[in-house]
């Protein structure tokens, strides 16, 4: 059962780690400098590096989509050990998650089958008609089988509350592939703005169906495992969660428009483009054996 998120501070102004607060345009930007990485007047270098990675998620993913991939199947996507974003529609784009009893069957059902298949999630965001998951996945065969269980049993249990039939989930799911924690943490920033973005909440602080209080109050979420990544922006709760605050308002100051679902990579711009050469490498082989077959056969 989700705990539901307790009353939660004002956040009117970002209280800075010195007591000061930011109450103007010029103290927003320090969000930057200052906000983001607390470590910054220790290790400059570290939040440079943390920013150069965001900057590279929007540069990698940017090259995936206009890449133009066909359709592949899964397993040469996503592999053994690998971070994972999940995301899928409602069928026929229908608003079948609208409601809070809908949101908590899935979330239950996520948190029962978790462990049987070897998934660890670190994120999450459940919109109206799609849910948004960032983790890490133990094997790709488990991981297929544990949407297929969870997203069956879902549709079972909407159709017979709505007593309707048919299909929940519309077609497969999405997953891209993240190269790495670092990157499933940008995109993790990223996914906790959707329903801002939407303008379903004034803050993500109001999202009930989200991680974000988990990170930003330490709100108990018992889905969610804390990303190695998160666990690295400072030495204690407080303040990383003063940290993962400051880098969520950091984008709503600054907004960068992603695109983390239509895309088969996440990553450095590098490994991203090198993941594309790959799979046109393996369409060519499969296209090639197709018409040697054909020719065979005629």
């Amino acid at each position: 059962m989700k705990i539901a998120n307790s009353e939660l501070p004002n956040q009117n102004c970002q209280e800075l780690p010195d007591g000061r607060k930011l109450d103007s345009v010029h103290e927003n930007w320090t969000i930057w400098t200052f906000i983001v990485f607390p470590v910054i007047r220790k290790n400059p270098y570290k939040s440079l590096n943390y920013l150069k990675h965001f900057l590279g998620l929007c540069v990698g993913i940017s090259i995936a989509i206009i890449s133009g991939m066909p359709y592949l199947p899964r397993y040469h996507i996503i592999d053994d050990d690998s971070y994972f974003h999940v995301t899928w529609q409602c069928h026929n784009k229908d608003w079948l998650l609208r409601w809070d009893w809908a949101k908590q069957i899935y979330y239950d059902l996520l948190l029962k089958y978790k462990d049987k298949f070897g998934i660890t999630f670190h994120s999450y965001n459940f919109m109206d008609n799609h849910p948004h998951l960032i983790g890490h996945l133990r094997t790709k065969d488990e991981f297929s089988a544990f949407f297929r269980v969870v997203n069956c049993q879902l549709a079972k249990r909407i159709n017979r509350q709505l007593k309707r039939k048919g299909q929940v989930v519309m077609d497969r799911f999405k997953s891209p592939k993240i190269e790495s924690d670092e990157y499933m943490h940008n995109a993790m920033i990223y996914s906790d703005l959707n329903q801002y973005r939407a303008g379903k909440v004034k803050h993500p602080r109001h999202n009930t169906w989200s991680s974000y209080s988990y990170y930003a109050y330490g709100t108990p979420d018992p889905l969610i495992t804390p990303s190695p990544s998160y666990l690295a922006l400072d030495n204690t709760p407080e303040e990383r969660q003063l940290a993962y605050r400051g880098m969520v308002e950091a984008l709503i100051t600054h907004p960068v428009e992603l695109n983390i679902s239509h895309t088969y990579f996440i990553g450095n711009p590098d490994w991203v483009i090198s993941k594309y050469k790959e799979l046109r490498m393996l369409l060519r082989e499969k296209l090639s054996s197709r018409r040697k077959s054909l020719e065979f056969s005629g």
